[in-house]
């Protein structure tokens, strides 16, 4: 989904509990778990997040240069052979993605199911 979203790599910075306004901000649902920002007068991405949750990754090209670094690639096995990052970053399949998140959104879907 990011390789269409961006034509290429995303590039985030966890970012749990904050909250992103602003007047040209526009939300869209891009599947049933999770929902991206972007703005509507350049188009810049700016955030994915899921739906029922407090994590929030927002696009590291937003933010001032500095000392960030990559540490996680994630659906590292769908990535195009034409780039490559840092080998000692911590790789993760959609295996390893659905192991993570899976339990999270089954749980949040069970809390939301019993307060009715």
């Amino acid at each position: 989904m990011c390789r269409r979203w961006t034509s290429g790599p995303w590039m985030a910075v966890q970012a749990p509990g904050s909250v992103i306004t602003g007047d040209t901000l526009v939300i869209y649902s891009s599947s049933q778990f999770a929902e991206r920002g972007f703005c509507s007068r350049c188009g810049s991405h700016i955030f994915h997040r899921p739906k029922d949750g407090p994590e929030l990754a927002i696009s590291a090209g937003l933010l001032p240069e500095g000392r960030l670094a990559i540490t996680r690639e994630i659906f590292h096995h769908a990535k195009p052979l034409w780039y490559r990052f840092d080998a000692s970053s911590r790789k993760r399949s959609a295996f390893g993605m659905a192991l993570e998140w899976g339990p999270k959104l089954a749980w949040r879907r069970f809390a939301r199911l019993w307060r009715g």
